[in-house]
């Protein structure tokens, strides 16, 4: 098998699982994630908070959409029906925990009993520190077990396997360039 053919088997190999892998991760990264926001960075305990989503599920054999505390498995703090448009808004009270920062996550299970597509939501909230010169108690609300964001398992499979698959390639053509002795003909 001459080099060239050799290149362009690679190459060809490369072509035929690496470009369905970066179509199926560009169609992945175009989908329309929930998200969600808040009407302030921090708050203190006992404060009212609003919150505001985008692209929930309408439908009305959804679920409505729950907030909850540090997590998918955390307090419910609030829920909330989306409108026609997957819009969703409410407002949640800061429970009593160390200053520190916690993630607000909206959850919501689409017709099918499945987490909805593109759930959870997600905002950052920083607890800060009362400023009352009395003397109280904080009391810490526990922390979920489990439950915290999925990493896209399946997606980040793919590219690290297109990644690996592109580097071997690249090697392989690196390593079999092979250099003709002098006085040897290539057209023999």
């Amino acid at each position: 098998m001459s080099r060239t053919s050799r290149r362009f088997a690679v190459l060809a190999s490369i072509g035929i699982i690496g470009v369905p892998l970066a179509i199926v991760a560009t169609a992945f990264a175009c989908a329309n994630l929930a998200s969600a926001k808040l009407n302030r960075a921090a708050a203190t305990p006992g404060t009212k908070v609003s919150f505001m989503g985008r692209n929930f599920n309408s439908n009305a054999a959804a679920s409505p959409v729950t907030i909850r505390w540090n997590g998918r498995n955390g307090r419910v703090l609030a829920t909330a029906r989306p409108a026609s448009t997957g819009k969703v808004s409410t407002t949640f009270t800061v429970p009593n925990a160390r200053p520190g920062y916690y993630i607000i996550v909206a959850t919501q299970t689409g017709p099918n009993g499945r987490p909805a597509s593109g759930t959870p939501g997600r905002a950052p909230l920083r607890v800060a520190r009362r400023t009352s010169s009395s003397s109280s108690t904080v009391v810490v609300a526990p922390a979920p077990v489990g439950g915290g964001p999925a990493a896209p398992a399946p997606l980040l499979i793919g590219l690290g396997a297109s990644a690996l698959m592109l580097a071997g390639g690249l090697t392989a053509m690196a390593v079999r360039r092979r250099r003709i002795p002098a006085g040897l003909s290539s057209t023999a």
